[in-house]
């Protein structure tokens, strides 16, 4: 069965903002998207340990490129969108991904899973 949109714009935002603000970002972020001739479907919203994922289904299909500048311009995290980039020209498959649990790593070169606990070290 096929989707009844085109694309899934993903919006990482490493921070939390107040609740009465959001609803008026969503507004915002829906309105560029009608100002440069997008059609949006749907919006979501998941609240991560850090701040928030947003996921934007619009009605056009976009090629990489397009996809991410316009992630960029809706405001996602510039760093994510400088790595998308470099995985868009490396020709990776699932290069838009967002991440809702991140592995840190200590100063020993141990990372810790945060769902399992598991820990294991990292080879420098």
């Amino acid at each position: 069965m096929e989707a009844n949109y085109g694309t899934t714009l993903k919006i990482d935002i490493d921070f939390k903002p107040p609740q009465s603000w959001r609803l008026e970002w969503i507004m915002t972020r829906l309105t560029l998207l009608d100002i440069l001739g997008y059609t949006p479907i749907d919006c979501f919203e998941f609240e991560t340990t850090r701040g928030l994922h947003y996921y934007i289904k619009i009605k056009e299909h976009l090629p990489p490129e397009e996809i991410n500048k316009l992630q960029f311009l809706l405001g996602d995290d510039p760093t994510r969108v400088k790595i998308n980039q470099w995985r868009i020209k490396r020709g990776i498959k699932n290069w838009n991904k967002l991440y809702h649990n991140v592995l840190y790593r200590k100063k020993d070169g141990i990372i810790k899973c945060p769902r399992c606990q598991y820990e294991f070290r990292v080879m420098e």
